[in-house]
């Protein structure tokens, strides 16, 4: 919701006007945006049999004066809100859209009552998406879940893991490892799926985050993913990561070897975004190490071109000569590189998110770089002039 949210327009329809996060849904307004939303969604995608509706993390919900009245008046709680708020959606999109089968996420659920979840009605039309994303997510704790949901009512259930995403907002290259084992951990969950026999285990949905909000920075690029998904996507079709199976991987991304555990991969790869894929290793491997060391491990540059030299344009030409060539040739590399990386992005992304992606993941170290050869630059040509004011 912080994508519509965030705007004045709707701005009043927030449950805590301070925070974007969620929607007050007792004012007259809410449910009628969320209607033209999904509507909208719907409308463009009218061969579509599913839809997810989301309805996670509703942070701050029951906190805005509404939602206090409410609970005071009707003696009710947050879980209330919750149901109350669902079976107007369920119902309105099933009556809208005959056949049209529903998803939600199923946090919010985690700590409401089967009694209550029973008797909100949500369970004929919705199934519960149960979210993890650790490697070691604890089994016992999702099968009480499965058997409080099987308990409410709810006939059918997707899981769903991760295969980018959930291992830091601001991750640039992903740890296949991590999202391996989750997916080894989703295949011993979906073993035991048989001691709640009434409940349809539907499918597991491999997600793939793109950021963890709508205000936070881009996590892993799509290509950067690719192979982990491949590996995680193998993994559940064949049921285990065998040899065959990592075999199979590496042949569709054209790896010759995947070292899973150390998270680095042998060969070019011939899968589509793979020259990104080898150029944000490189770049996060690298970059950050060769900038820092050529600024910063030079005692020359610590003694006759230090920030005082640099502020008031006073250096020898002679001692820069001792440093600047190795400063200078870091700093061509790496523009050199960075520019054909900007081309790469350019064929398959909008200029608004490169420009996003250098801005956090580049900049922050190519900037200082470029502000000393400048610096360089510019010192060097006043010929050991007397300190300027």
């Amino acid at each position: 919701m912080e994508f519509v949210l965030k705007h004045n327009k709707h701005r009043n329809l927030r449950e805590v006007l301070k925070f974007p996060n969620s929607l007050n849904p007792h004012l007259p307004g809410s449910l009628k945006l969320v209607k033209e939303m999904l509507s909208q969604v719907l409308d463009k995608h009218s061969k579509s049999g599913w839809i997810h509706i989301g309805a996670d993390e509703v942070f701050s919900l029951g906190e805005s004066p509404e939602s206090k009245q409410f609970i005071s008046e009707q003696r009710g709680d947050v879980g209330n809100i919750f149901l109350d708020h669902i079976k107007e959606i369920g119902n309105f999109l099933v009556n809208k859209y005959p056949g049209l089968k529903l998803l939600m996420w199923d946090d919010m659920m985690r700590k409401i009552s089967k009694e209550r979840i029973r008797d909100s009605g949500i369970t004929e039309h919705i199934a519960p998406v149960v979210w993890f994303y650790q490697p070691d997510f604890n089994i016992e704790q999702v099968e009480t879940f499965l058997a409080k949901y099987m308990a409410s009512g709810f006939k059918n259930v997707w899981f769903a893991s991760a295969f980018k995403g959930a291992t830091g907002v601001s991750q640039v290259w992903t740890p296949i490892k991590f999202h391996l084992d989750n997916h080894l951990r989703w295949l011993q969950m979906i073993k035991s799926i048989s001691k709640f026999p009434s409940l349809h285990l539907q499918g597991l949905a491999l997600t793939g985050w793109q950021r963890y909000d709508h205000y936070s920075t881009l996590c892993e690029l799509l290509p950067v993913a690719i192979p982990s998904l491949v590996v995680c996507m193998q993994t559940v079709t064949h049921g285990s990561f065998t040899n065959e199976v990592k075999k199979k991987s590496q042949q569709m991304l054209g790896f010759k070897n995947i070292n899973v555990d150390n998270n680095v991969s042998e060969g070019e790869g011939t899968f589509a975004g793979a020259e990104i894929y080898q150029m944000v290793h490189r770049i996060s491997q690298n970059m950050k190490s060769e900038v820092t060391h050529v600024l910063e491990s030079n005692s020359e540059i610590k003694g006759w071109f230090s920030q005082y030299n640099r502020k008031y344009r006073f250096a020898n030409p002679r001692n820069m000569d001792h440093f600047g060539g190795e400063v200078l040739r870091v700093h061509k590399q790496w523009e050199e590189y960075l520019g054909n990386f900007r081309l790469e992005m350019e064929k398959i992304y909008f200029s608004d998110t490169v420009e996003e992606w250098m801005e956090v993941n580049v900049n922050p170290y190519m900037d200082p770089l470029r502000a000393f050869v400048k610096d360089y630059h510019d010192i060097m040509a006043l010929n050991a002039k007397p300190k300027q004011n």
